[in-house]
């Protein structure tokens, strides 16, 4: 039965994977534009901060939708999805603070791959 909390916590985890399938969709197109590899672009933070944003959303989701469907996921699950969650928020806002100091464009690591 679809029940309004239900509904709420399914999309909440569809929002999150359709926001890292944009992020790796956008990426594509601007890794094209800008001329960089792979391995480049998935080291700037204009990558990494959208992509944990979304993790983000689609763990907190899959945990939300497991604690409260008509049949309960184990505990177990619901635990995991949840450190999940707040692993990806502390690494997402380690990201964007990175991001604004340092630029969106600089790698992570500090070496730049070409």
């Amino acid at each position: 039965m679809i029940t309004l909390p239900s509904l709420l916590f399914d999309s909440l985890w569809v929002l999150g994977l359709a926001g890292a399938l944009a992020t790796m969709s956008y990426m594509s197109w601007y890794r094209g534009v800008q001329g960089w590899k792979w391995a480049h672009t998935l080291s700037v933070t204009r990558t990494l901060a959208p992509l944990t944003i979304s993790l983000v959303l689609f763990c907190s989701g899959m945990a939300l939708s497991g604690a409260t469907s008509a049949w309960p996921a184990p505990w177990w699950q619901t635990f995991a999805w949840s450190l999940l969650a707040v692993l990806f928020a502390f690494q997402a806002v380690q990201y964007v603070l990175l991001g604004r100091r340092t630029g969106w464009d600089s790698p992570i690591e500090g070496t730049k791959h070409v």
